[in-house]
């Protein structure tokens, strides 16, 4: 891809996934055009073009699509745990907007549309492990639910309207960038407490086992998706190997070198005990699999939390 291409708009380009995704794909020679509420740049490129906006706002969104080829939506007003908290909010700010930027990209002919949904809740409790793409859903949460209704309007347009759509249900990525103050990573929130002494407080017994995911794999898959042009809709992109919270907690003492206090709390309903995802499928249409090692990228988080630690970074995430 060259200069001249049409930029690939990506939405939610300031969250966690989005900040690495953009520096990967202008590093790739992708041109991006990064949408964020305030449009800031926070990462200086010539590929790279910042706008302002919110999903929700349909002007703004217009704009943004405005000579574009390609669109990557990473962009969620909720998260896993909390979505159930405000089930009305999660709907009315994750699934409408995304249906009306359905509207927008079934207009554009030739764009390509890649999805990122949640690997970790759509599936629910599972019947086998690894969970293959054919495994019944039932979600335990409302950003669950929301996540897989977008699944399915996006099947509808893609049937109804030829949008070319590929949707990724990614399972539980970690990495440089990723928030450790709103709960959702698991990992950020360990290494960043351990980092500074705080006791780390695990819901249920630790037992619960997750597929988790260096971002810097997450990113490669969305970039294949991208250039996928073959006939199958959704892809798990996982690991494909199940840690569960205890040998997580274990690998980041021995990654920082010293042990941490821990605290047991009372198991969330809306949790699933057993998350492993089966990526065979994105191995053979897409090409990719994980390629780093997970104690690797528990190395590579750590010593970018460690440097930034000092700054503002992730005291006041974006």
């Amino acid at each position: 891809m060259t200069k001249t291409s049409p930029p690939c708009l990506v939405l939610g380009a300031s969250g966690f996934i989005g900040r690495n995704l953009i520096v990967r794909m202008a590093q790739r020679g992708m041109p991006v055009r990064a949408m964020s509420r305030t449009g800031a740049p926070l990462y200086q490129h010539e590929l790279i073009e910042w706008v302002a906006g919110d999903i929700c706002d349909q002007a703004a969104l217009d704009r943004a699509l405005d000579g574009c080829g390609s669109c990557v939506q990473l962009a969620t007003t909720t998260k896993p745990g909390s979505a159930n908290d405000d089930i009305p909010f999660d709907i009315t700010s994750n699934l409408i907007s995304n249906v009306r930027l359905l509207d927008k990209l079934a207009d554009m002919p030739g764009m390509k549309f890649v999805y990122i949904s949640s690997g970790g809740t759509v599936y629910g409790n599972p019947i086998y492990v690894p969970i293959k793409e054919n495994h019944p859903t039932d979600p335990r949460s409302s950003y669950g639910i929301t996540k897989l209704a977008v699944e399915k309007y996006i099947a509808m347009y893609s049937k109804l309207h030829g949008l070319n759509a590929t949707t990724l249900r990614v399972s539980n990525p970690f990495g440089e960038y990723q928030s450790y103050s709103d709960g959702q990573g698991v990992v950020a929130t360990f290494l960043w407490k351990a980092l500074n002494g705080l006791p780390i407080e695990i819901w249920g017994d630790g037992s619960a086992v997750r597929d988790y995911l260096y971002v810097g794999d997450v990113c490669d898959a969305i970039i294949a998706a991208l250039g996928y042009d073959g006939g199958k809709p959704v892809f798990n992109i996982g690991f494909g190997k199940g840690l569960s919270v205890l040998e997580i907690l274990k690998g980041i003492e021995e990654t920082i070198g010293f042990s941490t206090e821990v605290r047991y709390l009372p198991c969330r309903p809306t949790d699933v005990r057993v998350s492993v995802l089966d990526s065979s499928l994105a191995k053979s249409e897409l090409g990719w699999s994980a390629q780093t090692p997970l104690f690797d990228a528990l190395e590579r988080t750590a010593d970018w939390m460690a440097e930034v630690a000092g700054t503002d970074l992730l005291r006041k995430p974006v």
